[in-house]
Order: structure tokens, then sequence, then C-alpha cells
């Protein structure tokens, strides 16, 4: 009796095995002219844009990375995975052909790059009938181009690193009512650098000097002057921005800034107000703030602790 059962068991495993069908890797390949994974990244807890495998099989599939798997989606025809920069190895599974572990890809994936993955699916068993009579379709596969980097790794032993991304912001300085305009463009990965210019568009010539009294610096008598007070401010500073957390970074920097203070006389004779005007070391302190493609950023600057201005800047990263 116990031999019987036993040779049941047995047979039961052979037929499951006769029965299973296997699926297998059909092509795998970088495709250099898709540019989904630029121009819409995804990011993964590090902040750092992903890799896009496009898969053209089952919609069954299932998948796994020893890093994750960031993101799916499921698309007409194919099936979106994004993955984290460096990936080397897929786990596919499917609930009735099994498990194809550890698929080893080229090369290491790289950010903001596109693949596609074609997996081939097993035969299906079709019945002989008489009629209708079945008509066999050939599997199409997708053969690599001339233009196919292929994951093929450079000099060296290392693989192109995710590139950094770029940004571009309008800024706006407030001081006592006179409004200067900036730019400011940067390049920033997880630490970075930034350019900033900025100015009121006002270049004041004068003809003297005075002190905040109104007195001459020539020791002529002390004139009247207009209550209107001119105001030329510029200055150019750059640094270093860096990511805290997420997608929250703080910048910093140094540079060179002039504040000239103009005031004149009833007679129409302009002057510099050296106790008001100030010029040298420029300081700049901020925050900045990644919104999807969106960048804004809030800070401070200063022109030798004398001049103090609050900025406002709106923008783009690419």
């Amino acid at each position: 009796m116990m031999g019987k059962i036993i040779l049941i068991i047995l047979l039961c495993f052979l037929v499951r095995s006769i029965d299973a069908q296997e699926f297998k890797v059909h092509s795998f390949r970088c495709l250099p002219n898709d540019i989904t994974a630029w121009i819409d990244p995804v990011r993964d807890l590090n902040d750092e844009a992903c890799a896009l495998i496009k898969v053209v099989g089952d919609p069954d599939f299932v998948f796994s990375t020893p890093l994750g798997i960031v993101s799916r989606k499921n698309e007409v025809g194919e099936i979106w995975l994004y993955v984290p920069h460096g990936t080397v190895k897929l786990t596919i599974k499917h609930p009735r052909w099994g498990v194809l572990r550890d698929y080893r890809f080229p090369a290491a994936l790289e950010s903001r790059l596109t693949y596609e993955l074609v997996i081939a699916s097993p035969p299906e068993k079709v019945q002989e009938k008489p009629y209708p009579e079945v008509l066999k379709r050939p599997f199409r596969g997708l053969k690599n181009t001339s233009l196919d980097c292929s994951l093929r790794p450079v000099s060296g032993g290392k693989l192109r690193g995710g590139k950094p991304a770029y940004f571009l912001l309008a800024t706006l300085g407030l001081h006592e009512g006179e409004v200067a305009n900036g730019l400011r463009f940067g390049i920033m990965k997880r630490h970075g650098g930034w350019l900033h210019v900025q100015s009121n568009f006002r270049f004041l010539s004068t003809s003297g000097k005075c002190n905040k009294a109104g007195e001459l610096f020539s020791g002529e008598p002390t004139p009247y002057y207009k209550s209107s007070v001119s105001r030329a401010l510029n200055t150019v500073t750059a640094g270093g921005i860096h990511r805290v957390i997420g997608l929250l970074h703080v910048y910093e920097g140094i540079g060179y800034g002039e504040q000239r203070v103009v005031w004149e006389t009833l007679e129409g004779v302009k002057l510099q107000n050296t106790d008001y005007s100030v010029k040298g070391f420029a300081g700049e302190v901020g925050v900045l703030m990644e919104l999807c493609r969106v960048a804004v950023s809030f800070g401070v600057l200063t022109i030798q602790g004398k001049y103090w201005e609050p900025l406002l800047g709106v923008g783009i990263n690419f």
C-alpha cells in the first residue's frame, strides 16, 4: 500500500514537470533614442534619477531586484519598470510559468537611460482540429540597431555616471522700495555650484560726494536737497548648493556687490552719499526646494554686513 502511494506521488510530480512551460529573455538592449527617462525622471529614495526598463511580455509578470523596484507602470503592450541606478540583476516571476531568478544585465543600468527587455512566452499547446485551421504567427523579435549603445562598460572598468541636474531661476530682491532683478544658474547632484547676477539696471553718475548730514567733501556750504533718493545696485555671487533631505537644498556663496546712494541738490547736482553707499564683499545664503520641474528659492544677501536684502527666486530644473 505504501509503495502505491509513493508511486502516485512520483507520477504527480512527473506530470507537473511535463506540463511546466518555460519562458526566457529573448533580447535586452539600450534605447538611445528614447528620452522618456530623461524628460520625466522618476527618482529613488536617494533622489537620484532611475533607469527605465520597458518590458515587452505578458502583463502578469512580476519583477524584483536586489535594489528594489521604484515604480511600475502598465502601459499599452508593455510594462515600465523604474529601477535604481546601478541595478545589475532582475528576477522575473509568473503565476503559471515559474521563476527566472537573477537574470544578469550586460552591465549595470544607468540613470536617465531607457532599456528594452523582450520576454518570450512559452509556446501554447494547440489541439489539432480538422476545422477551423489554427494560424500560427511567428514571433517578431526586435533586433538591435546600429545606434544601439548596448551597455558596454567604458575604459577603466567604470560606467558613465548619472547625469547632473541643472536649474535656472529668476530672482527678485527688495530694499527700501527698490526692486532688483537677477538670474541664478546652477548645476547639482548631491552637491553642486551656482552663479547669481543681480542689478536694478540704474547706473548713476555723480559730480561729488557728501555725508549723511548733506555736508560736501569739498568744503563748500551745505546745499539744499530734493526729497527723492536714487539707488544703484549691482551684485555678482557664486557658491555651493547641497541636498539636505529629499528635495530640499541649502546654498551659500560669496562675491562682490555695490549699492550707490545718490542725493540731488535743488540745482540738479548729483552727489554720492558715502555714509549710505557700500561696496565690497557680498555674501548670500538660502534654501531651494524642487517641486516637480519647478524650483523655488528664498534667501538673503548682504554687502559688507551693512546692506541687507531678502531674495525670492522661481524657475525650472532640467
